[in-house]
């Protein structure tokens, strides 16, 4: 295999097991030290089963555990009524090394999130 196919991953944090119905979750606390000033991309993946009584979103919030400052969000619109498993991955701008969390979100109230897992990662090519 050449260096130029191959690729360094670094899972920063991850997750599973996250039943979602109203209320929001917080993760425990990670800390963060790949960020984009190291090069490459960060990116967050995250699959999920939805059951719901309508449209609703599932929001994913980034949060700088020193202050609670938003760091990155995502947002993910679902209006069936019972979803498979679904994928959905984006990159997140992180800047500054040190603690953060993950506070997850339902938009409304009618039914459930289950998120089977998550993973934040640094990737260079």
């Amino acid at each position: 295999m050449s260096s130029l196919n191959q690729r360094q991953s670094y899972i920063l944090t991850q997750g599973k097991g996250i039943n979602l119905s109203g209320n929001p979750i917080q993760t425990e606390n990670f800390s963060i030290q790949k960020t984009l000033r190291d090069g490459g991309k960060i990116r967050f993946k995250i699959r999920y089963l939805a059951d719901l009584q309508g449209f609703c979103m599932l929001e994913v919030f980034l949060m700088r555990a020193q202050n609670g400052i938003q760091t990155a969000s995502m947002s993910i619109p679902n209006s069936s009524s019972i979803a498979n498993v679904q994928e959905q991955e984006q990159e997140f701008s992180i800047w500054k090394p040190g603690d953060y969390y993950f506070l997850f979100k339902m938009s409304c109230n009618n039914g459930t999130f289950y998120i089977e897992d998550y993973q934040l990662y640094w990737s260079v090519s």
